[in-house]
């Protein structure tokens, strides 16, 4: 029985990932500058994602945010004030596991970076915990601030919010109190940050269905993280 109802857990949790990419921290309030260091702009001739720093040269995104052949750049708040342009992306690894059109997949991507980031980004710190229902987390990303907005923003937004479901490998977040902001065209490998342990890295948005927000949890990854870190930075 126990058995069965994680099944049906776990494919109502998948069913609400199909239903699209995260696009927009919708009425969030501007990130602080602290998150600002640890968040990025990952933009393409496509469109824009956004993606968390994990050392000088590497951000880890969205994978189905870095499609593979296209060029991509990195951009954020620098300083004050947004800049593109801060550096090329010059290598793409993708989950093994990842498949395109497949929600259950983990949906993670890791960049590396042609030249290091200004000194103004800090690489974010792991989390190995699995956020548990009920807790509440920050997200950020450069998403819509509202509804009639036609893309992605330059300005980074934060906003808090609470694990509804987790399970897997996956969370489902949904709107705190006053704070009913949603992610929703942007948000797309935006960091998850523990709230209590700000601004430790437990989770990337992924997807959003109505307002449900939906992240990958990166204790099960840490290993691929970090070995495929250890790969691109060389011997």
């Amino acid at each position: 029985m126990r058995k069965a109802n994680q099944a049906r857990c776990l494919a109502l949790v998948i069913s609400m990932l199909s239903g699209g990419p995260a696009s927009a921290l919708v009425g969030a309030d501007i990130a602080d500058r602290t998150v600002q260091r640890f968040t990025v702009v990952v933009a393409g001739a496509k469109g824009r994602c956004s993606g968390v720093v994990l050392a000088p040269d590497i951000v880890l995104t969205a994978a189905h945010c870095v499609r593979r052949g296209e060029r991509f750049q990195i951009g954020g708040n620098f300083g004050g004030g947004y800049q593109a342009g801060l550096g090329p992306v010059a290598g793409i690894v993708q989950h093994p596991l990842y498949t395109s059109g497949d929600a259950g997949s983990p949906d993670l991507a890791i960049l590396k970076l042609a030249t290091p980031l200004p000194d103004r980004f800090v690489p974010a710190v792991l989390n190995p915990r699995v956020p548990g229902v009920g807790d509440d987390l920050i997200v950020a990303g450069y998403g819509k601030s509202a509804a009639t907005d036609s893309g992605a923003s330059v300005v980074l937004r934060m906003v808090l919010q609470r694990v509804s479901q987790s399970i897997r490998g996956w969370v489902v977040l949904t709107s705190v109190g006053e704070d009913a902001a949603n992610a929703g065209p942007g948000d797309s490998g935006g960091p998850v940050f523990a709230y209590r342990g700000m601004h430790s890295l437990v989770g990337l948005m992924v997807g959003v269905s109505g307002k449900r927000t939906k992240a990958v949890a990166l204790a099960a990854h840490t290993d691929w993280i970090r070995e495929t870190m250890r790969k691109l930075s060389g011997p």
